[in-house]
């Protein structure tokens, strides 16, 4: 897990939530392996990996397929690094190496292609496998995974460079 490089005091990339705001929504933080992270306050219960969509308001919602095209209000990406439930401010990953980032697809480390996100909520499938136009990039796969549920999906370890979408607004 990431550790604070910034001056921020009591700052925890744990990745776990908790119901007392201790920042300012919005706030961002530097953290080790190249990390950025954003303190955020999430609408629903997320797991450990879910793709997010933080809004200008510093708030995290699951991220549906019809956001990358139709996302009217914007927003930019962010990974659960640990369970956070609904109501609970928290710190997630917003770019670095070794993030848990949940797929649906078997993964092949070195791939390095484009993403799409997966008709189950907050999961990043092949490009291939998405629909026209719901296209991400800035994801590198750090190790192979295997999922033969794709509902359920799987935890891969990723270097999330800069992820972003044509819809992504920031």
């Amino acid at each position: 897990m990431a550790n604070s490089t910034s001056s921020l005091i009591g700052v925890d990339l744990s990745g776990l939530g908790g119901t007392t705001q201790l920042f300012a929504l919005g706030t961002q933080c530097q953290g080790t392996d190249g990390t950025t992270w954003e303190y955020v306050e999430v609408t629903s219960t997320h797991v450990t990996g879910k793709v997010v969509i933080i809004n200008r308001p510093g708030t995290a919602k699951v991220a549906l397929p019809a956001m990358l095209t139709a996302n009217a209000t914007g927003g930019w990406f962010g990974f659960a690094q640990n369970a956070i439930n609904q109501g609970e401010f928290a710190w997630v990953a917003t770019r670095g190496r070794g993030l848990y980032v949940l797929v649906s697809s078997s993964l092949t480390a070195g791939l390095d292609t484009g993403f799409a996100l997966s008709a189950n909520s907050g999961r990043l499938i092949r490009e291939s496998e998405g629909a026209v136009g719901s296209t991400m990039y800035g994801f590198y796969v750090l190790s192979s995974v295997q999922t033969a549920d794709v509902a359920a999906g799987v935890l891969s370890l990723m270097t999330v460079t800069w992820p972003r979408s044509i819809a992504e607004q920031r």
